[in-house]
């Protein structure tokens, strides 16, 4: 399934439907392998076509600039795009097809606080136009707010889309915020109309697995498993499994993706999570540095190597990593988190107690976070508060615990949905 954002054109007079960006090879042959045309609902973004119903421009420099902008936009010039509609929107009063455009470019650029800030107001300018709110539920879905995502795509199954994507991408969602129930019958809904749909497969296969019905589970994983194809078809794969933390099957996926083309877009990125998650710390440092080299404003790169860097003891480093990462998506838990952690690790725990109050104001079941506040408690001596965290602590690790499924006959492990594995003392 695709989650391509739609793009619409900006320039004069518009009120036809044009193409944004090339297709890639992976998605021109639907007859070949029609999952490939449906399996990038999360990290992949590119433009397509819709339809524009804005006024003519005021000025020919709002004219030019919103021309220049679709243009930059097409040929995947983001911030030529950026600056190109900036102008554009300076010069004459707003129109959602230039925000909505805008908004595509910045998250490109890894920009996401204000890509989704500026899909929100193009999707009031346009009372609701349902392209829009599908960005910006994509948008929404990148960042992990898999919440306020699954609002805006129950709006738009509500309105009566026909688009088998919503129900997908809300079963991936509901999944995410362990409704598995629901993100089962979501997933149903799908596999009815499109069997062949290997990540919508993984995701049905997942929901059985958490529910305990491994034997529905089992035929729907090795499918999923078993059909990636393409160097794209691989790379998609694997950053679905690693959403869904299956690192092993998503190493396979993604080593697959580099024999076929090593210099693909976000696979070295993919590869670093991947071997994070298999605990090759070394090797997932070299891939994020890789990552950095094609794109500095990778937000997964930056905020991992600033993880690592603290792991590391480098706290200079892993300050110059994460403070990119603060800036490319202000406010993001995990990066707080890490924040906190430098903070008790140079025992400055005065800095330290506010930023774990902010990742657990956002994250409740943060077990990492409430393992450190535990912990800055019992070094205060506060016994009675440290000891209250603590048993939070432990009560989550439990409940993480009983989730894991017994093995079954599979290669595939069950998905996890904690943030880590159980921390160590900082």
């Amino acid at each position: 399934m695709t989650g391509h954002q739609v793009s619409t054109s900006s320039g004069a007079g518009t009120m036809t439907s044009t193409s944004s960006c090339p297709v890639s090879s992976a998605l021109r042959k639907p007859k070949d392998r029609p999952w490939r045309r449906r399996l990038g609902w999360v990290l992949v973004a590119c433009a397509f076509g819709g339809f524009a119903y804005g006024e003519a421009p005021q000025s020919s420099l709002a004219t030019n600039s919103c021309e220049e902008g679709d243009r930059a936009l097409a040929a995947s010039q983001w911030d030529t795009a950026r600056n190109q509609y900036t102008t554009c929107l300076a010069a004459e009063p707003p129109r959602f097809e230039v925000l909505s455009n805008l908004a595509m470019a910045l998250t490109r650029m890894g920009r996401m606080d204000e890509a989704i800030q500026t899909y929100r107001e193009a999707l009031v300018l346009s009372s609701g136009n349902p392209k829009v709110r599908f960005n910006l539920a994509l948008a929404l879905i990148k960042v992990g707010n898999y919440e306020d995502a699954a609002g805006q795509l129950a709006r738009l199954k509500r309105a009566g889309s026909s688009d088998p994507r919503v129900p997908e991408l809300l079963a991936f969602c509901d999944y995410h915020l362990e409704r598995y129930s629901l993100a089962s019958r979501e997933a149903e809904q799908v596999y009815r109309a499109h069997p062949e749909d290997a990540a919508n497969a993984l995701i049905l296969g997942s929901a059985y697995t958490r529910m305990g019905l491994y034997q529905k589970a089992l035929p729907l994983i090795t499918f999923a498993l078993q059909s990636a194809g393409s160097a794209d078809g691989h790379l998609i794969m694997g950053q679905t499994l690693l959403g869904l933390r299956l690192y092993h099957p998503a190493m396979d996926e993604l080593s697959q993706a580099a024999e076929l083309q090593s210099d693909l877009r976000g696979l070295h990125s993919a590869l670093g999570v991947a071997k994070v998650g298999l605990g090759d710390s070394d090797g997932a440092a070299l891939e994020f540095t890789e990552a950095l080299k094609a794109d500095p404003n990778d937000f997964q790169a930056n905020y991992y190597l600033g993880r690592l860097r603290r792991l590391d003891g480098d706290n200079e480093a892993a300050r110059k990593y994460l403070t990119k990462a603060e800036q490319l998506h202000p406010g993001a838990p995990e990066v707080i988190f890490e924040f906190a952690a430098i903070a008790m690790t140079e025992r400055d725990y005065a800095k330290a107690e506010p930023l774990l109050g902010r990742v657990l104001r956002r994250q409740p079941d943060h077990i990492e976070a409430h393992f450190l506040l535990s912990d800055l408690y019992r070094r205060t001596g506060r016994k009675q508060a440290a000891q209250k965290e603590r048993d939070v602590f432990e009560r989550l690790r439990q409940k993480e615990q009983e989730r894991q499924p017994a093995k079954t006959s599979s290669s595939v492990n069950p998905p996890s949905t904690s943030t880590d594995a159980a921390p160590k003392e900082p």
